[in-house]
């Protein structure tokens, strides 16, 4: 496909758009959010000294999760506003009488989509993750005045062994209380640690105890044995337990898929395998969908008629993104198979958006 003078107007009509769409996005959130905690942050602020610029970094740590889950209004509004503006002037169909085809003029849209798309994908996998952690740790300094507390973690390390800890302090990398439980090879030992002020060994990999002791209760016969237990070797670093309290989409591809293997009993882990590779093609399915319909009212100089194709395109995009919420919760449920549920929206979204792009001349 050879880029032409009109491919880069469209483009160049696309991006303005695109920035329109997501300043007006990003704004908003960031109107919203900040009103909404500006009583926390001025009572933090009385008890500490922080500086402005800390309330500065908070938001820029949330911009690129904020990014993807604005993505799908943001890439679908601004495909509509280049249509519209494309037909207001009538460009569009000055465009099509040179013998190109609606889906051909629309072509740059498309492209710019899917380049964004794998753009979103990529901030998911290698940016989303690190900075969700630190906007976590600024998070609970500005609005709460104290260093990151996680009151309770449950989970298991690679050994099969549940840990459970209580009141985890991140900047001292400290647990307050930790309980670790699990069976022997055969079976037939129960072995339960606990004690208080764990703190992350790096060299030995592994948690020091203070007055740690250690449980063996036979499961049949016999007397429990109780020996002292100063420290617990496990992969389960800091970094794993500040990543329990993260949203599920804070979380990379191959975060998602070490849970999966670890947690095979747990429905949500499973959906989200999933869920990295639908959620990007939900996008680019939308604006598939969204810009024929936007073709479909004509060109026309009245406004009304001009945007009741966009009109209907944006009540589909919230339809889309409140059925796949339904997916997602009877997925996470076990109401549905979890694949079933991830793949079902974009499979239902897909084949509408074939039939109206096959429609769009």
């Amino acid at each position: 496909m050879m880029i032409g003078k009109m491919d880069r107007y469209v483009g160049k009509v696309f991006l303005s758009s695109w920035l329109v769409s997501a300043v007006f996005f990003l704004g908003l959130f960031g109107i919203v959010n900040f009103f909404g905690k500006l009583g926390d942050l001025l009572e933090s602020m009385g008890e500490q000294e922080m500086p402005l610029s800390a309330l500065g970094w908070f938001y820029l740590y949330a911009l690129p999760s904020l990014s993807m889950t604005i993505a799908p209004f943001v890439m679908l509004i601004a495909a509509l506003f280049t249509i519209v503006r494309l037909k207001k002037h009538n460009e569009f169909m000055a465009m099509v009488l040179t013998g190109r085809s609606t889906k051909r003029v629309a072509m740059p849209v498309f492209v710019l989509t899917a380049v964004a798309m794998v753009l979103l994908v990529v901030v998911q996998e290698k940016v989303v993750p690190d900075v969700a952690l630190k906007r976590l740790e600024l998070e609970s300094q500005l609005f709460h005045a104290d260093s990151l507390v996680i009151e309770s973690i449950n989970l298991r390390d690679s050994k099969g062994r549940w840990f459970t800890v209580k009141n985890y302090h991140s900047e001292e990398e400290r647990i307050e209380s930790l309980n670790v439980s699990y069976f022997d090879d055969a079976g037939d030992v129960h072995v339960a640690i606990e004690g208080k002020n764990a703190t992350w060994d790096g060299q030995a990999r592994g948690w020091r105890i203070e007055n740690g002791t250690s449980t063996v209760q036979p499961m049949g016969s016999g007397a429990p044995i109780t020996e002292p237990a100063p420290f617990v070797d496990t992969d389960l670093r800091p970094e794993d337990l500040l990543q329990e309290h993260l949203s599920p989409f804070d979380l990379s591809y191959d975060r998602v898929l070490e849970r999966s293997e670890r947690y095979p009993l747990k429905n949500s882990y499973q959906l989200l395998r999933h869920y990295h590779f639908t959620y990007p093609l939900s996008i680019m399915l939308l604006v598939l969908l969204g810009v024929p319909l936007a073709l479909r009212s004509g060109p026309s100089n009245t406004r009304g008629k001009r945007l009741g194709g966009s009109a209907v395109a944006v009540g589909l995009c919230v339809l889309f993104l409140a059925a796949d919420n339904v997916f997602r919760e009877l997925g996470n449920k076990g109401v549905l198979d979890p694949a079933l549920a991830a793949w079902m929206p974009v499979i239902l979204a897909g084949s509408l958006a074939f039939v109206t792009l096959d429609s769009a001349d």
